[in-house]
Protein backbone atom coordinates (compact mmCIF):
# COMPACT_ATOMS: atom_id res chain seq x y z
CA UNK A 1 0.00 0.00 0.00
CA UNK A 2 1.53 3.59 -1.12
CA UNK A 3 1.98 5.62 1.66
CA UNK A 4 2.00 9.25 0.85
CA UNK A 5 3.54 11.76 3.44
CA UNK A 6 2.67 14.99 3.57
CA UNK A 7 4.50 16.81 6.72
CA UNK A 8 8.15 17.08 6.94
CA UNK A 9 9.56 14.44 8.91
CA UNK A 10 13.19 13.52 9.89
CA UNK A 11 14.83 10.33 8.37
CA UNK A 12 16.71 9.10 11.28
CA UNK A 13 14.85 8.87 14.69
CA UNK A 14 16.98 9.80 17.97
CA UNK A 15 18.57 6.18 17.85
CA UNK A 16 19.94 6.57 14.35
CA UNK A 17 17.17 3.89 12.61
CA UNK A 18 14.93 4.86 10.04
CA UNK A 19 11.22 3.92 10.75
CA UNK A 20 9.39 6.17 8.65
CA UNK A 21 9.40 5.17 4.73
CA UNK A 22 6.70 6.08 1.84
CA UNK A 23 6.46 8.96 -0.65
CA UNK A 24 5.56 12.88 -1.22
CA UNK A 25 5.16 15.46 -3.63
CA UNK A 26 7.39 18.20 -1.53
CA UNK A 27 10.97 17.55 0.05
CA UNK A 28 9.36 16.89 3.53
CA UNK A 29 12.37 14.12 4.53
CA UNK A 30 14.83 16.06 6.44
CA UNK A 31 18.52 14.31 5.56
CA UNK A 32 19.49 14.76 9.40
CA UNK A 33 22.57 12.33 8.71
CA UNK A 34 24.51 13.45 11.74
CA UNK A 35 21.65 11.41 13.55
CA UNK A 36 22.55 8.04 11.54
CA UNK A 37 24.01 4.93 13.04
CA UNK A 38 25.90 4.69 9.65
CA UNK A 39 27.07 8.70 9.51
CA UNK A 40 30.27 8.74 7.37
CA UNK A 41 29.41 5.70 5.29
CA UNK A 42 26.89 7.09 3.15
CA UNK A 43 26.95 6.97 -0.48
CA UNK A 44 25.66 10.29 -2.75
CA UNK A 45 24.40 10.29 -6.45
CA UNK A 46 23.45 13.78 -7.86
CA UNK A 47 22.48 13.05 -11.59
CA UNK A 48 21.36 15.87 -14.36
CA UNK A 49 19.86 14.79 -17.34
CA UNK A 50 19.11 17.58 -19.65
CA UNK A 51 17.62 17.33 -23.24
CA UNK A 52 15.93 18.62 -26.42
CA UNK A 53 14.94 17.23 -29.75
CA UNK A 54 18.26 17.44 -31.16
CA UNK A 55 20.94 16.71 -28.35
CA UNK A 56 20.77 14.58 -24.65
CA UNK A 57 23.77 15.21 -21.59
CA UNK A 58 23.92 12.84 -19.13
CA UNK A 59 26.13 13.98 -15.96
CA UNK A 60 26.46 12.33 -12.60
CA UNK A 61 29.02 12.96 -9.95
CA UNK A 62 29.05 9.39 -7.30
CA UNK A 63 30.27 9.45 -3.78
CA UNK A 64 30.19 5.84 -3.74
CA UNK A 65 32.10 4.28 -0.69
CA UNK A 66 35.69 5.23 -0.79
CA UNK A 67 35.55 5.91 -4.27
CA UNK A 68 34.24 9.23 -6.66
CA UNK A 69 33.25 9.24 -10.21
CA UNK A 70 31.71 11.63 -12.68
CA UNK A 71 30.29 9.99 -15.47
CA UNK A 72 29.22 11.80 -18.68
CA UNK A 73 27.47 10.95 -22.00
CA UNK A 74 26.38 13.06 -25.12
CA UNK A 75 23.98 11.72 -27.38
CA UNK A 76 23.41 13.17 -30.86
CA UNK A 77 19.98 12.62 -31.70
CA UNK A 78 19.02 13.67 -34.97
CA UNK A 79 22.66 12.67 -36.72
CA UNK A 80 22.72 9.35 -34.18
CA UNK A 81 25.68 8.04 -32.00
CA UNK A 82 26.78 8.92 -28.14
CA UNK A 83 30.43 9.63 -27.10
CA UNK A 84 30.61 9.25 -23.46
CA UNK A 85 33.49 8.83 -20.56
CA UNK A 86 34.08 9.11 -17.00
CA UNK A 87 36.66 9.60 -14.40
CA UNK A 88 36.66 6.98 -11.70
CA UNK A 89 38.97 7.70 -8.40
CA UNK A 90 39.34 4.63 -5.78
CA UNK A 91 39.93 4.93 -2.71
CA UNK A 92 39.44 7.84 -1.87
CA UNK A 93 39.92 9.20 1.69
CA UNK A 94 38.32 12.63 1.50
CA UNK A 95 35.28 12.98 -0.02
CA UNK A 96 34.40 15.74 -2.68
CA UNK A 97 31.29 16.61 -0.71
CA UNK A 98 28.35 17.16 -2.83
CA UNK A 99 25.84 20.13 -2.15
CA UNK A 100 23.01 19.29 0.16
CA UNK A 101 21.19 22.32 0.13
CA UNK A 102 18.60 22.82 -2.70
CA UNK A 103 19.54 26.65 -3.09
CA UNK A 104 23.02 27.06 -1.68
CA UNK A 105 26.63 24.84 -1.92
CA UNK A 106 29.28 23.61 -4.83
CA UNK A 107 31.00 21.21 -6.01
CA UNK A 108 34.22 21.55 -7.46
CA UNK A 109 36.87 19.15 -9.12
CA UNK A 110 39.99 19.68 -11.11
CA UNK A 111 42.42 17.33 -12.19
CA UNK A 112 44.31 16.67 -15.13
CA UNK A 113 42.09 16.35 -17.72
CA UNK A 114 38.66 17.67 -16.29
CA UNK A 115 37.46 20.71 -14.65
CA UNK A 116 33.60 20.43 -13.48
CA UNK A 117 31.69 22.90 -11.66
CA UNK A 118 28.44 22.45 -10.19
CA UNK A 119 26.72 25.48 -8.50
CA UNK A 120 23.65 25.51 -6.46
CA UNK A 121 21.68 28.81 -6.31
CA UNK A 122 18.22 29.97 -5.83
CA UNK A 123 17.16 29.96 -9.04
CA UNK A 124 18.10 26.21 -10.16
CA UNK A 125 21.84 25.48 -10.84
CA UNK A 126 24.98 26.22 -13.10
CA UNK A 127 26.39 23.32 -14.39
CA UNK A 128 30.47 24.29 -16.37
CA UNK A 129 32.67 21.40 -17.73
CA UNK A 130 35.76 20.76 -19.32
CA UNK A 131 36.84 17.33 -20.11
CA UNK A 132 40.35 16.92 -22.14
CA UNK A 133 39.96 14.23 -24.61
CA UNK A 134 36.42 13.16 -24.02
CA UNK A 135 35.76 9.47 -24.88
CA UNK A 136 39.64 9.51 -25.81
CA UNK A 137 38.40 11.43 -29.05
CA UNK A 138 37.55 15.07 -28.73
CA UNK A 139 37.13 17.93 -26.21
CA UNK A 140 34.18 18.75 -24.39
CA UNK A 141 32.95 22.05 -23.02
CA UNK A 142 29.52 22.64 -21.95
CA UNK A 143 28.17 25.98 -19.53
CA UNK A 144 24.67 25.31 -18.97
CA UNK A 145 22.21 27.37 -16.56
CA UNK A 146 19.37 25.90 -15.11
CA UNK A 147 16.14 28.01 -14.72
CA UNK A 148 13.79 26.33 -11.43
CA UNK A 149 10.17 26.19 -13.01
CA UNK A 150 6.99 25.20 -10.99
CA UNK A 151 5.85 21.79 -10.37
CA UNK A 152 5.71 18.79 -7.61
CA UNK A 153 8.68 16.68 -7.49
CA UNK A 154 9.13 12.83 -6.05
CA UNK A 155 10.27 12.17 -2.67
CA UNK A 156 10.81 8.73 -1.66
CA UNK A 157 12.37 6.84 1.80
CA UNK A 158 12.77 3.16 1.48
CA UNK A 159 14.63 1.94 4.80
CA UNK A 160 15.63 -2.01 4.97
CA UNK A 161 13.27 -3.91 6.72
CA UNK A 162 15.28 -6.41 8.81
CA UNK A 163 17.82 -3.35 9.73
CA UNK A 164 16.62 0.01 9.90
CA UNK A 165 19.82 1.42 10.06
CA UNK A 166 19.93 0.86 6.12
CA UNK A 167 17.89 3.43 4.07
CA UNK A 168 17.36 4.47 0.31
CA UNK A 169 16.57 8.37 -0.18
CA UNK A 170 15.38 9.49 -3.39
CA UNK A 171 14.39 13.27 -5.01
CA UNK A 172 13.29 13.07 -9.06
CA UNK A 173 12.86 16.39 -9.61
CA UNK A 174 11.67 17.47 -13.42
CA UNK A 175 11.31 21.04 -12.70
CA UNK A 176 13.94 22.98 -14.78
CA UNK A 177 14.08 23.95 -17.81
CA UNK A 178 18.39 24.87 -19.56
CA UNK A 179 19.47 27.65 -21.55
CA UNK A 180 23.42 27.53 -22.66
CA UNK A 181 26.10 25.36 -25.03
CA UNK A 182 27.36 22.12 -25.14
CA UNK A 183 30.40 21.65 -27.69
CA UNK A 184 31.73 18.41 -28.29
CA UNK A 185 35.20 18.53 -31.03
CA UNK A 186 33.38 20.65 -34.06
CA UNK A 187 29.65 20.23 -32.75
CA UNK A 188 28.49 22.82 -31.31
CA UNK A 189 24.42 22.09 -29.47
CA UNK A 190 22.64 25.80 -28.10
CA UNK A 191 20.48 24.98 -25.49
CA UNK A 192 16.94 27.38 -25.12
CA UNK A 193 15.12 27.48 -22.32
CA UNK A 194 12.07 27.16 -24.46
CA UNK A 195 12.57 23.43 -25.63
CA UNK A 196 15.14 22.23 -22.96
CA UNK A 197 14.10 20.43 -20.15
CA UNK A 198 16.02 19.50 -17.38
CA UNK A 199 15.93 16.84 -14.63
CA UNK A 200 17.68 16.24 -11.43
CA UNK A 201 17.90 12.94 -9.38
CA UNK A 202 19.10 13.09 -6.16
CA UNK A 203 19.78 9.81 -4.12
CA UNK A 204 21.70 9.37 -0.32
CA UNK A 205 21.92 5.81 0.75
CA UNK A 206 23.69 3.02 2.84
CA UNK A 207 23.00 -0.63 2.02
CA UNK A 208 23.80 -3.89 3.01
CA UNK A 209 24.69 -5.31 -0.19
CA UNK A 210 24.86 -4.25 -3.76
CA UNK A 211 22.13 -3.72 -5.88
CA UNK A 212 21.45 -3.94 -9.76
CA UNK A 213 19.20 -1.16 -10.40
CA UNK A 214 17.52 0.20 -13.64
CA UNK A 215 15.41 3.16 -14.18
CA UNK A 216 13.36 4.30 -17.31
CA UNK A 217 12.81 7.98 -17.24
CA UNK A 218 11.53 10.76 -19.65
CA UNK A 219 11.40 14.55 -19.93
CA UNK A 220 9.98 16.11 -23.46
CA UNK A 221 6.84 17.78 -24.78
CA UNK A 222 3.63 15.64 -25.28
CA UNK A 223 0.60 18.18 -26.89
CA UNK A 224 2.34 21.02 -25.57
CA UNK A 225 2.64 19.90 -22.25
CA UNK A 226 5.48 18.98 -20.21
CA UNK A 227 5.66 15.20 -19.46
CA UNK A 228 8.36 13.27 -17.41
CA UNK A 229 8.59 9.75 -16.57
CA UNK A 230 10.43 7.42 -13.67
CA UNK A 231 10.02 3.77 -13.77
CA UNK A 232 12.61 2.07 -11.37
CA UNK A 233 13.66 -1.08 -9.82
CA UNK A 234 13.42 -1.78 -6.11
CA UNK A 235 15.81 -0.74 -3.23
CA UNK A 236 15.22 -1.38 0.13
CA UNK A 237 11.36 -1.83 1.93
CA UNK A 238 9.04 -0.18 -1.18
CA UNK A 239 6.18 -1.69 -0.19
CA UNK A 240 4.90 2.25 1.06
CA UNK A 241 6.71 4.22 -1.38
CA UNK A 242 8.52 3.42 -4.97
CA UNK A 243 9.90 5.22 -7.29
CA UNK A 244 7.33 4.90 -9.93
CA UNK A 245 4.98 7.88 -11.16
CA UNK A 246 4.87 10.29 -13.65
CA UNK A 247 4.68 14.22 -14.60
CA UNK A 248 2.05 16.41 -16.77
CA UNK A 249 3.02 19.73 -16.48
CA UNK A 250 4.19 19.43 -13.15
CA UNK A 251 1.15 17.57 -11.34
CA UNK A 252 2.59 14.37 -10.19
CA UNK A 253 1.05 11.14 -10.79
CA UNK A 254 1.98 8.14 -8.38
CA UNK A 255 2.23 4.74 -10.04
CA UNK A 256 2.54 1.50 -8.00
CA UNK A 257 4.23 -1.73 -9.04
CA UNK A 258 5.28 -2.23 -12.69
CA UNK A 259 5.86 -5.77 -14.51
CA UNK A 260 9.02 -5.44 -16.68
CA UNK A 261 10.13 -7.51 -19.35
CA UNK A 262 13.51 -6.59 -20.54
CA UNK A 263 15.51 -8.36 -23.23
CA UNK A 264 18.12 -10.70 -21.58
CA UNK A 265 20.61 -8.87 -21.91
CA UNK A 266 20.81 -7.60 -25.56
CA UNK A 267 20.22 -3.79 -25.39
CA UNK A 268 18.80 -3.03 -29.12
CA UNK A 269 15.76 -5.04 -28.45
CA UNK A 270 12.74 -3.55 -26.67
CA UNK A 271 11.77 -3.43 -23.08
CA UNK A 272 8.52 -3.90 -22.01
CA UNK A 273 6.57 -2.02 -19.05
CA UNK A 274 2.63 -2.96 -17.74
CA UNK A 275 0.81 -2.67 -14.74
CA UNK A 276 -2.74 -3.09 -14.08
CA UNK A 277 -5.74 -2.90 -16.76
CA UNK A 278 -4.04 -1.39 -19.54
CA UNK A 279 -3.44 1.77 -16.53
CA UNK A 280 0.47 1.07 -18.04
CA UNK A 281 1.36 0.13 -21.57
CA UNK A 282 4.50 0.97 -23.13
CA UNK A 283 7.26 -0.31 -25.05
CA UNK A 284 10.88 1.29 -25.21
CA UNK A 285 12.79 0.75 -28.66
CA UNK A 286 16.69 1.54 -28.36
CA UNK A 287 17.85 4.06 -30.55
CA UNK A 288 20.51 1.43 -33.04
CA UNK A 289 23.25 2.82 -35.16
CA UNK A 290 25.15 0.35 -37.01
CA UNK A 291 22.59 -2.59 -35.58
CA UNK A 292 24.03 -1.64 -32.50
CA UNK A 293 22.14 0.26 -29.35
CA UNK A 294 23.06 4.01 -29.18
CA UNK A 295 23.72 3.66 -25.37
CA UNK A 296 26.61 4.75 -23.16
CA UNK A 297 29.24 2.72 -21.19
CA UNK A 298 30.55 4.39 -18.46
CA UNK A 299 32.44 2.05 -15.76
CA UNK A 300 29.58 0.49 -13.80
CA UNK A 301 26.33 2.77 -15.23
CA UNK A 302 24.74 2.10 -18.46
CA UNK A 303 22.42 4.87 -20.58
CA UNK A 304 20.72 3.46 -23.29
CA UNK A 305 18.92 6.25 -25.50
CA UNK A 306 15.58 5.70 -27.47
CA UNK A 307 11.74 6.09 -27.90
CA UNK A 308 8.70 5.57 -25.72
CA UNK A 309 5.37 3.96 -27.74
CA UNK A 310 2.05 3.45 -25.67
CA UNK A 311 -0.33 4.26 -23.10
CA UNK A 312 -0.78 5.62 -20.00
CA UNK A 313 -4.24 5.53 -18.43
CA UNK A 314 -5.81 7.11 -15.87
CA UNK A 315 -9.37 6.69 -14.48
CA UNK A 316 -9.59 10.74 -13.49
CA UNK A 317 -8.41 11.24 -16.55
CA UNK A 318 -10.17 12.22 -19.63
CA UNK A 319 -8.01 10.26 -22.46
CA UNK A 320 -5.08 8.12 -21.91
CA UNK A 321 -1.48 9.91 -22.64
CA UNK A 322 -0.19 8.59 -26.00
CA UNK A 323 3.08 7.86 -26.10
CA UNK A 324 3.93 8.03 -29.40
CA UNK A 325 8.00 8.26 -30.75
CA UNK A 326 8.63 9.98 -27.44
CA UNK A 327 12.43 10.89 -26.10
CA UNK A 328 13.57 8.05 -23.52
CA UNK A 329 16.17 6.52 -22.14
CA UNK A 330 16.98 3.42 -19.56
CA UNK A 331 19.69 3.65 -16.74
CA UNK A 332 21.12 0.44 -15.23
CA UNK A 333 23.96 0.79 -12.71
CA UNK A 334 25.12 -1.03 -9.97
CA UNK A 335 25.67 0.08 -6.59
Amino acid sequence: MQHEITEKHNVFEENGEVMCAGWARTPVFEYNSEQSKTRGKHSERDCYFISNTEVSLYLSVENLGMEFAVKIAVADLKRGGVIYDCVVKKFVFSKNELPESGSSGELLYTDKRLQLQLTNTPNGRFLKCDFIDFGGIKNLYFNINLKKTAGESLNEIAPFERDRKYFYLKRFVPKFVAGGIIRVGGMEYSLNETTTNAYFDWTRFSKPRKHNYQRLSSDCFIDRKRFSLCLASRVGDNRYGNENCFFTDGHLEKLSQINVKSTGGKLDRPWYFKAGYSAVDITFKPFTVKGEAMAAYMDKTTVIFGRLYGELKRVDMDKPIVLDNSQAHIVLTEF
